[in-house]
């Protein structure tokens, strides 16, 4: 029994023990096999019938969403772009159709839970591209440019030449550049690439035009400065030689004391060359003589300046003073172009006076009259009125005082009530100028052309004077190879200038009353209209000056190439200009008290009462032929370049004149419509030149450079034996940087060479045109009453004038010039400069003869026997870089000084130094007395009065009055006898030479959006107001007093440490006595004009070419720009730094304008 027992109980421990395994094992793959189902159930459920020829991808998933319980999850932009063709899906699972398709589009599916599907790109790393980048000799360099072509994936080179670039694909091309090397583009490649730049040769290679010719700038041995056209393209320059301002070194533009529209602006190169002041440049525009001002700087290809006698030799006697060679554009071989540029600008002034107002110059008036005459002019009740009408001007009548006795009364002095700023009331806040120009060029192998259309207008920004300038120009060139050895060329220039003011004759006087204007005097009478005093009435009169200047040059001339490296050129250019000038002057009209109109005339406008006419016409023919030979030859490392040829001017001049008075009509002007006087007067000269001149050019392997010029001139303007003129040069260069030595020791340095120069020039222009003979000059009588004689009872009548004294030995003024430079480029071609050094002498200019007898009836005739010294150097450095293939930025500085000296004068007791030249004496020397503060008290005066002043004036010192030193300590305040050596208190006290020029220039540029700025300024200059009359002192003589807002820092008890000194105003006989007790040039009120001004700063932009192609456009640039925008200087607010030796009284002139302009330059 236990047996079985045992038996029976064991057998189902060992089933149940199976039968569990199985069920746990069974239970495993159930899960094992349940969690594979569950987790393929999604993708191996579901199908789906589709038939559709073209899907987007997304509309796709949509109808998948449809007929599964499948959810997607996308980015809408990472799929929108797939579109699937050909679907054709019956009762198939989903999955099997997406698969392929996400394998298509480079996607991918991810199911993270509960039917939901994210679909995304696959990531693949992008390709990296390694190498390093080195130049011509194996040396790394750093900050180049690496780019992949057709993206925006960039990056620079490190400092060892290094860099890493992730790529989009294996079939990417990568651009390497940088500054001063070739660019190049590179196929990816998985491997380190090994990149090397070569120097860029074309920047070694450029050219830069010299005269009659071309050369290689590393070729140069003189000193010359190129600049391109389009540095002057977004500029709303007037013309040319404004542009030219900042940019050149040694080029020095003279804003003057006249900025009305079409002013001309003054040259100089490299400061003062001589006394008489015909110094300019001479200006070439593709050859022929030509004024910058008639040239569009739109037509500019470039400029070259010839500065040294080296350079600028070989055009002999008119170049003494430099050279500037402007070459338009010219047409070349291929596609037709066209170009339109446009600007709209606005002007307006860079600066005006503040005024005092009625009150303000009330009290200052009374001051002055009191401090003078013991005086007010302005009682307590007048000045209370004032301010009452300033408070409130509808509370009081402009006119208390008026009536038929005394209506002239209404403009003057005390008796108005008003407070009018006669500035804002001439000037307009801005005035509109506009310039446009139109050209084409194109052209084959063969034949090449180039024509443009320019027009230039601007308006003046007086209120009621209608002053207008325009400008037409018309250029077109043609050259044509008609043979392998033959070539001809023709262009023809033309320009109409038409200028027209209304201030005939009196502009000075205008801008001179307008300064003195009371602001207590209305400018409208007692109806209103515009009274006399405020000038509007004449402004408004028909009064009008129009000069209308045609200028027509035509150029023509063949090249021969008769064997190789031969030419033989010949040129005949032609030009003439023909001047017309209408002057028509007439009254102002006003009204009396009973509102009857008159017509009125004031003595200083030279208006007659019944009006005037005068009409001129002159014709000016200039010819000019010439003929030079270059043959060029090369043996081993030599190069020989020789220059030979002839050429001469002839210029005509014819002008006629007439004028009439008593106009019959004032509508219909013309000298047979009058019934006054009547002239006319005629005027004819000639002048001429013959020249002949070579230069050869040498230099071995590059290295060593010579260059010698000779020139052989005659002159019409001196007698027979003194004509005849040589004048030589040469000029020697060693470019360092080509020697194996340096190339291998100094490899920063891209080309380093040192160049001197040393020459002489002829210069005629100081001498007249008839200066060697005897002159004898016809006075007739004017039709304003000027002119002529009265021999005899019938009035004026004409007269012959005897021949003064004249000297037929007079000859050439010779220029002789040094000049040592060194040129270089460094850091792969980023840093370039030059550095000059100069000493110019200018040798038997035309000074006085000696001292003759007080009998001699005449002035004496000048001769041939004073010299000049100037000398000067500058610095010119450009830095350009390029950050990536996006940004690039521009720095340049210019700096330059010169001085100049008398080394001998005939005036052997140097007699008057302040006023007059004598030998050592530096040009620009301001001479004045030592004053360093104002008299405080009267013990101070008392103490002051001591001194013997009765050189200066009569009347005793009073508080407020300048202390004037007493330098040589002998008891008295004086210039001694006037002579240097003894100018007893007087002594150099400033220059006002301008030192220091220069500029600073800067551009940034990123992509298709750039920007540029030009500063430029000067770092020393002097100016003393002594000569500035009221306009800066405030108080003179009663009618010039003018008062602005800083005359109001007067001296007084309550003001004892004010800047000005007591102001005196008295009538004009008297006033001197006053005014030198307080505005002789002194050092305490010595200005600095220096200044900086932000010359230009312009923003432009070009549309990227993807957007403008399709209208067929090859670029559109548009650009805003502004000009004179900022100015810093710590001269008086009144005056201008640019414009203060101008005008009736320094500072009362046609003010400076700044230019705020937009405009677009398009190629078709």
């Amino acid at each position: 029994m236990k047996k079985n027992s045992h038996v029976v109980s064991h057998v189902p421990i060992l089933y149940y023990l199976k039968w569990l395994f199985m069920v746990k094992f069974t239970l495993l793959l159930i899960v094992a096999f349940g969690y594979s189902s569950y987790a393929n159930s999604t993708l191996a459920q579901g199908n789906i019938t589709l038939k559709n020829k073209s899907i987007k991808f997304k509309t796709l998933l949509q109808l998948i969403e449809k007929q599964t319980d499948l959810r997607f999850i996308y980015n809408d932009n990472q799929i929108d772009k797939f579109v699937i063709s050909d679907i054709n899906a019956i009762r198939k699972p989903w999955y099997e159709l997406l698969e392929p398709i996400l394998q298509k589009t480079g996607l991918k599916m991810q199911e993270i839970n509960g039917g939901r599907i994210i679909i995304s790109p696959i990531v693949i790393q992008d390709p990296k591209f390694h190498g390093k980048v080195t130049d011509s000799k194996g040396e790394p360099l750093a900050g180049v440019s690496i780019k992949e072509k057709g993206s925006d994936r960039s990056t620079l080179t490190n400092e060892k030449g290094e860099f890493t670039i992730a790529v989009k694909n294996t079939q990417s091309t990568i651009m390497i550049s940088s500054v001063g090397f070739v660019s190049r583009e590179l196929s990816y490649s998985s491997t380190f690439q090994s990149i090397q730049l070569a120097d860029d040769l074309a920047q070694l290679e450029e050219v830069v035009v010299v005269g009659y010719g071309t050369q290689k700038r590393v070729n140069l041995t003189g000193a010359v400065s190129a600049i391109s056209g389009r540095e002057l393209e977004n500029r709303p320059v007037v013309n040319a030689t404004q542009s030219l301002q900042g940019v050149v070194p040694g080029l020095n533009v003279n804003v003057g004391g006249n900025t009305k529209p079409g002013q001309s602006f003054n040259l100089n190169v490299r400061g003062v060359g001589n006394i008489s002041g015909t110094d300019g440049p001479y200006v070439l525009v593709d050859g022929m003589e030509m004024s910058l001002a008639d040239i569009n700087p739109s037509d500019i290809e470039n400029i070259s300046v010839l500065k040294d006698a080296s350079a600028s030799a070989i055009y002999g006697s008119r170049a003494a003073y430099g050279v500037i060679l402007v070459t338009t554009k010219k047409g070349t071989a291929g596609k037709k172009v066209i170009s339109f540029t446009g600007n709209t600008g606005l002007t307006s002034p860079v600066r005006l006076p503040d005024m005092a107002n009625s009150v303000e110059f009330a009290n200052f008036f009374n001051t002055a009259t009191f401090n003078a005459l013991g005086t007010k002019q302005y009682s307590e009740d007048k000045i209370a009125l004032l301010q009452q009408y300033i408070n409130d001007p509808s509370s009081l009548s402009i006119f208390p005082e008026v009536n038929t006795n005394n209506y002239a009364s209404w403009e003057n002095s005390a008796n108005g009530i008003a407070n009018t700023n006669w500035f804002n009331l001439h000037y307009k806040p801005t005035a509109l100028r506009q310039n446009y120009t139109v050209n084409m060029s194109g052209g084959n192998a063969g034949t090449q052309f180039y024509v443009s259309a320019g027009y230039y207008n601007e308006e003046g920004i007086l209120r009621y004077a209608n002053i207008d300038y325009k400008r037409y120009n018309f250029n077109s060139s043609i050259s044509s190879d008609l043979t392998s050895w033959l070539k001809v060329k023709a262009n023809v220039k033309y320009t109409k200038n038409n200028n027209q003011t209304p201030l005939a004759g009196y502009e000075d006087m205008f801008f001179h009353n307008l300064a003195r204007m009371r602001p207590n005097v209305s400018p409208y009478d007692f109806y209103g209209n515009w009274n006399e005093q405020s000038m509007v009435p004449y402004l408004q009169s028909g009064t009008k000056d129009e000069l209308t200047n045609n200028t027509l040059a035509i150029l023509g001339g063949v090249e021969i190439s008769p064997l190789k490296n031969w030419k033989i050129f010949a040129d005949l250019n032609y030009r003439l200009d023909n001047d017309a000038n209408d002057i028509l002057k007439l009254p102002g009209t006003i009204y009396g008290i009973d509102g009857t109109s008159y017509l009125v005339n004031r003595s200083e406008y030279n208006i007659p009462l019944g009006g005037s006419f005068e009409g001129k016409m002159n014709t000016n023919n200039y010819l000019t032929p010439n003929i030079y030979t270059n043959y060029k030859v090369s043996v081993d490392k030599h190069n020989f370049d020789l220059t030979a040829g002839f050429q001469q001017e002839l210029n005509q001049f014819k002008e006629i004149y007439a004028s009439a008075s008593d106009l019959i009509s004032f509508d219909r002007p013309g000298i047979d419509l009058s019934t006054g006087t009547k002239s006319s007067k005629e005027a004819r000269n000639h002048w001429a030149t013959r020249g002949f001149f070579a230069r050869l050019n040498y230099n071995f392997d590059q290295k060593y450079l010579l260059e010698v010029n000779g020139r052989y001139d005659g002159s019409s303007r001196f007698a027979s034996d003194n004509r005849w003129g040589f004048f030589p040069s040469v000029s020697a260069a060693y470019n360092i940087s080509e020697e194996s030595f340096f190339k291998d020791e100094v490899s920063w340095v891209n080309q380093l060479k040192i160049r001197g120069s040393y020459g002489s020039l002829g210069n005629q222009a100081g001498a007249g045109l008839y200066a060697y003979s005897e002159n004898m000059s016809i006075v007739v009588p004017g039709a304003n009453g000027a002119g002529g004689r009265y021999y005899f009872e019938n009035g004026r009548e004409s007269y012959i004038n005897a021949p003064g004294a004249f000297n037929p030995l007079i000859t050439w003024e010779t220029v002789r010039s040094a000049n040592f430079g060194l040129d270089f480029t460094a850091f792969q071609y980023r840093l370039t400069g030059a550095i000059d050094i100069y000493q110019r002498n200018t040798k038997d200019m035309l000074g006085p003869s000696r001292d003759v007898a007080d009998l001699f009836g005449t002035v004496p005739a000048k001769s041939n026997n004073a010299d000049l010294r100037t000398r000067g150097w500058e610095v010119n450095v450009k830095w350009r870089d390029q950050l990536s293939d996006d940004w690039s930025y521009n720095l340049g500085l210019i700096l330059t000084d010169y001085q100049s000296m008398v080394t001998k004068y005939q005036n052997p007791t140097k007699f008057d130094p302040s006023g007059q030249w004598y030998e050592g004496k530096t040009s620009g020397e301001i001479w004045g007395y030592t004053a360093n503060q104002l008299i405080r008290t009267q013990a101070e005066a008392d103490a002051y009065n001591k001194l013997d002043q009765s050189f200066l004036s009569a009347r005793d010192w009073i508080p407020g009055d300048v202390m004037y030193l007493d330098n040589n300590n002998d008891g008295k305040i004086n210039n001694g006898t006037n002579r240097l050596g003894d100018m007893g208190d007087i002594s150099i006290i400033g220059n006002n030479t301008p030192r220091y020029n220069y500029s600073l220039s800067g551009g940034l540029t990123w992509k298709n959006l750039s920007m540029n700025m030009l500063w430029q300024g000067i770092g020393k200059r002097d100016f003393s107001p002594a000569v500035a009359d009221a306009y800066f002192w405030g108080a003179g003589a009663l009618a010039q007093v003018t008062v602005f807002k800083q005359h109001l820092d007067y001296f007084s008890e309550s003001n004892p440490d004010a800047y000005y000194p007591n102001p005196y105003a008295a009538p004009a006989g008297a006033i001197n006595s006053y005014i030198n007790k307080t505005q002789l040039s002194s050092t305490r009120y010595l200005q600095s004009a220096a200044y900086l001004r932000l010359k230009n700063l312009t923003i432009s932009y070009n549309i990227p070419k993807s957007l403008i192609q399709r209208w067929k456009f090859e670029r559109i640039n548009l650009f805003v720009s502004g000009e004179n925008l900022l100015t810093f200087s710590p001269l008086a607010k009144m005056f201008d730094p640019e414009t203060i030796n101008g005008g009736s009284g320094t500072g009362k002139i046609y003010p400076l304008s700044k230019v705020y302009s937009f405009g677009l330059n398009v190629n078709f």
